[in-house]
């Protein structure tokens, strides 16, 4: 469990249509509350409530921005490395924020009658439960619209590795065919565009296997030597005590020792 929290963990780039859809998930927010009313918030007596709402999305959105994308600008440090734990972590303190800003506009527009503990924890109640159902309804349309496989998140991550008195090098673990310890190196089998290349690197297969090998990678160990990609990778031979593996477009063959022989052969045929 300690292990799968410190994973690698994606964070989201400051790019234009992060920001678009940030924008995009306090305004649909805004229209869910609008046309469905949870949690009975409506007030009939005001006749631009409606506009209010959506005034409330764009402070909504503001906030989610400043802690998504200002905030790593200024703290640099902390945002480094960033792994399942620390990005369960942020977001609960982002939620606790984000909260605390609606909570404050939503009290000075009531006139601060409302100013107490209980009714902020409402609130928190209220951003977590209508912020879930948007993010999963907005998955929801997204997935539907590209039906492709998603990967893996770490798999889509760059790794830095690095290893005693060398120069740390750069992989992006979705490239990574398969890695092969040859004494006191490694051959590191890529493919970029289509293109196959070896990357030779002065480290032991076993640190390399402590820094790229977690429960979201898609890199497993099926021998003492090897480390694959089990995305390449099919069966070749499935015979316990003589097991062998393929890359789907080469010809390299790879051995598989009794230790992980029923770990391989069900990822493989969950992968084929």
């Amino acid at each position: 469990m300690i292990k799968f929290l410190h994973t690698p963990f994606p964070r989201p780039k400051k790019t234009y249509r992060n920001i678009f859809n940030v924008f995009l998930l306090g305004f649909i927010a805004s229209v869910f509350i609008i046309f469905f009313k949870p949690f009975r918030i409506e007030h009939n007596g005001l006749w631009y409530f409606k506009l209010i709402l959506i005034g409330m999305g764009v402070v909504f959105s503001l906030s989610i921005y400043i802690m998504e994308f200002l905030v790593p600008l200024l703290f640099k440090k902390l945002f480094q490395k960033w792994t399942l734990v620390k990005a369960i972590l942020w977001y609960t303190w982002m939620i606790l924020f984000v909260s605390g800003v609606m909570f404050i506009v939503k009290s000075f527009l009531a006139g601060f009658n409302d100013f107490t503990l209980v009714e902020y924890l409402n609130v928190i109640g209220r951003i977590s439960g209508i912020g879930l159902f948007i993010t999963f309804f907005t998955l929801g349309i997204v997935s539907y619209f590209n039906r492709q496989k998603i990967s893996l998140i770490s798999s889509k991550e760059t790794y830095q590795i690095t290893a005693p008195k060398v120069k740390p090098i750069k992989l992006n673990l979705d490239e990574v065919m398969y890695i092969m310890s040859d004494d006191n190196y490694v051959d590191i089998h890529i493919i970029s565009n289509d293109k196959r290349d070896k990357i030779i690197f002065r480290s032991s297969l076993k640190n390399i296997e402590s820094q790229i090998v977690n429960p979201l990678s898609p890199i497993y160990r099926c021998h003492r030597q090897y480390l694959i990609n089990i995305n390449f990778f099919k069966i070749k031979n499935s015979k316990s005590r003589n097991t062998s593996i393929e890359l789907k477009k080469f010809q390299d063959e790879i051995p598989v020792s009794n230790k992980y022989y029923s770990t391989i052969l069900s990822l493989l045929q969950i992968h084929p």
